[in-house]
């Protein structure tokens, strides 16, 4: 299993392939990525930090109760911590169920619960040389 925390390169396929079964009607994704705005001003970067040990217990706490309110639904998350530059992926999330309604509804529940739970604070790096911690809800 893959670390829910990581300072290198999302490795996606590997996710998704924790996630892939026999049963796996249907593979879900989601990309978190760095974008070049933000309320109005010009990101060059973002800094992600978080409490690191704890990040990862919430965040398969999370995945727990994702198999929990959806029976036969797997999730894994995995959190980039680190400077990221323009394009590259923060946070990716891959679901895999029978089913796509219920595979929807875990991954529409995951990112959400994420970003209200997990220990993750990012600092936006902008064009001007300021910068601006920022809450992740």
């Amino acid at each position: 299993m893959a670390d829910r925390i990581v300072s290198e390169m999302i490795d996606c396929k590997a996710v998704i392939d924790e996630v892939v079964s026999n049963d796996s009607g249907a593979v879900l994704t989601f990309a978190g990525t760095v974008r070049n705005t933000n309320l109005g001003r010009t990101v060059s970067a973002i800094d992600y930090h978080a409490y690191e040990s704890m990040a990862g217990k919430e965040i398969e706490k999370l995945e727990n109760e994702i198999a929990e309110r959806w029976p036969g639904v797997q999730a894994r998350i995995v959190h980039r911590i680190g400077r990221l530059e323009l394009g590259e992926t923060s946070v990716f999330i891959a679901v895999g169920g029978a089913h796509r309604e219920e595979s929807f509804a875990a991954l529409r529940h995951a990112i959400d619960r994420l970003k209200e739970e997990a220990p993750v604070w990012k600092r936006e790096l902008y064009d001007d040389g300021s910068e601006a911690w920022l809450e992740g809800s």
